[in-house]
């Protein structure tokens, strides 16, 4: 049996680090971090933790809301294709940091591209 892109990415210890780093990253881009001014980052955190856990095969209890009612606000705001740009970015360079290699992190990013349309709400 193949290894979830989970267990290859470094399983719980790089998802937990990799959430914690990632809104580091977001909140320092000029590009998206206003649409995380009023926001509990650290529940955010967790919820990016579970939803991250999830979708990369991870053993996962993700209960948060669908992607297009958790970003309806976000959308009406403003958020586009650029800002979710911006937080693929993002996501880059919090695995780069994490030392993930290059090929798990475009797997990764794959993977969260598959649910750009239900963010924005298309």
């Amino acid at each position: 049996m193949n290894a979830s892109l989970f267990e290859r990415i470094g399983g719980k210890e790089t998802i937990d680090k990799a959430s914690n780093f990632l809104y580091v990253n977001i909140l320092r881009d000029g590009r998206i971090n206003k649409f995380f001014e009023d926001v509990d980052i650290e529940k955010q955190k967790r919820k990016m933790n579970a939803f991250l856990t999830y979708i990369f095969g991870g053993p996962s209890l993700y209960t948060g809301k669908n992607m297009r009612r958790a970003h309806e606000q976000a959308v009406k705001n403003g958020l586009n294709d650029e800002h979710v740009d911006a937080m693929i970015d993002c996501v880059h360079a919090t695995f780069r940091e994490l030392n993930v290699e290059d090929e798990l992190i475009n797997e990764a990013v794959k993977e969260i591209e598959k649910h750009r349309d239900d963010v924005l709400n298309r």
